[in-house]
């Protein structure tokens, strides 16, 4: 029996997605996490950042998240989270705009202690975090 698990992307950002898949890769909270056939049930909160999944043909493809939650269920996967992107849709130069704007705020909190607030610098952070981290999705693909 060939191996056959149904994913099914939600996001109130985008339309729908299903596909069949072999294998998923997550950041949850606890850690990265693998799901394969015939997996037990399971819930988990994930964490922003990249998850890859193996196509019926072998092919991997990355998505990024910005939070959300993952059921598996009888060999169906759900994926519910507000922003889920593909990384073939992912666009250099805006993600290379996007950390130069995030690293010049931290840069900034770093000369002049007290002028620019925590939340401010946590927030630069986070999306520092986030364009690093699509960037290197990029890389993968091998999307220049």
């Amino acid at each position: 029996m060939a191996e056959s698990i149904e994913l099914e992307i939600l996001s109130s950002a985008a339309i729908p997605f299903k596909t069949g898949i072999k294998e998923l890769y997550i950041p949850a909270y606890l850690g990265k996490a693998g799901v394969l056939e015939n997996h037990l049930p399971y819930i988990t909160l994930i964490k922003s950042g990249e998850i890859y999944y193996l196509d019926r043909e072998n092919q991997k493809h990355y998505l990024y998240i910005r939070e959300g939650f993952l059921e598996v269920l009888e060999n169906k996967i759900t994926l519910i989270s507000d922003s889920i992107e593909k990384g073939e849709e992912l666009k250099r130069a805006d993600l290379d705009e996007g950390l130069a704007q995030a690293e010049q705020v931290i840069k900034a909190a770093q000369k002049v202690s007290g002028e620019i607030a925590p939340e401010e610098l946590q927030k630069a952070l986070e999306k520092q975090r986030e364009f690093t981290t699509k960037l290197e999705i990029m890389n993968k693909i091998g999307d220049n």
